[in-house]
């Protein structure tokens, strides 16, 4: 796209910018009010590994109990001026080991503002998307009076309507998948850390935000072959032009999971192969679909 149909594009947008945050602030309201709460408290429930933790509840109540006595040898042996000072200075010390305790087993918080500006953050997230399908026609309107490539391209309404709901069912098929994955992902990355000898404290937000990027890329990598038999059906890509430039998108995919991912071979692979097994399916889909002449 050259930068004259860049500032077009844009120009053309900035005249629908009202409709499109007015649409963004409506659903970001719903889903902040209703929504955003259920959503993060079934994503604790069903992948945070607080079962792990309590496995291993038993060395965790051994090593409070060894920290309790050391804070009581250390509280004996302070010169505190009475005896009220030196039990409430044991009493905080109990206190201390206890929230330790509560800390292992649920994410924490590192500031107060935190949790809300995840909800805030998720909410917003969600507007965005469920406009972004307005954003596209928009932008598809605009470039198709001002762009060479797409002067061709006819969509019409049924047409458009099955492209939305087969995305869709990819999209939402995608995220089932990357959430039942997650859950052997996230345990196997808590029992890694567990053997490097560390306990791990996760965040709220990062851990939320963690599981809610994996999903969105799930859902985009299942939607590959709709938008690849788009590109070459309407003869913005030539077929022989992706298989030709197989390996080196194969090597893009896998850049994609090392990028998109914590740096561990499992976690790339668990990305990066859905990716190229979507794109091995999109190419035999569009060799039987679309006809050579088109290809």
């Amino acid at each position: 796209m050259e930068s004259k149909d860049l500032a077009e594009l844009l120009l053309g947008l900035r005249k629908e910018f009202v409709k499109i945050v007015l649409a963004i602030i409506a659903i970001s309201s719903v889903f902040f009010t209703f929504i955003v709460n259920p959503l993060i408290n079934m994503i604790l429930s069903d992948l945070f590994p607080a079962e792990l933790v309590m496995s291993n509840r038993e060395r965790i109540i051994e090593i409070s109990h060894e920290l309790n006595n050391i804070s009581e040898i250390l509280v004996n042996y302070v010169n505190y001026p009475s005896e009220a000072n030196r039990t409430a200075a044991l009493a905080s010390a109990k206190e201390l080991v206890r929230i330790a305790m509560e800390l292992t087993t649920s994410p924490i918080l590192t500031s107060p503002l935190e949790g809300l500006l995840l909800n805030l953050k998720i909410s917003l997230a969600a507007g965005v998307a469920f406009t972004l399908p307005y954003i596209c026609f928009i932008s598809y309107r605009i470039l198709k009076e001002r762009t060479e490539v797409l002067k061709n391209v006819e969509i019409s309404k049924s047409s458009a309507v099955w492209y939305i709901v087969l995305s869709a069912i990819l999209f939402i098929v995608g995220v089932a998948y990357g959430y039942f994955m997650m859950k052997f992902f996230i345990r196997f990355l808590y029992m890694s850390a567990i053997s490097q000898g560390v306990v791990p404290l996760y965040s709220l937000s990062e851990f939320v935000s963690f599981v809610a990027l994996m999903l969105i890329i799930f859902g985009a990598v299942f939607q590959l072959p709709v938008i690849m038999y788009f590109l070459v059906k309407n003869n913005v890509v030539k077929y022989e032009t992706l298989k030709y430039y197989r390996r080196h998108l194969y090597v893009a995919f896998f850049v994609i999971g090392a990028v998109t991912t914590p740096p561990d071979v499992f976690t790339q692979i668990m990305v990066a192969v859905p990716m190229v097994v979507f794109f091995e399916i999109s190419l035999l889909i569009i060799k039987i679909l679309v006809s050579p002449a088109q290809s």
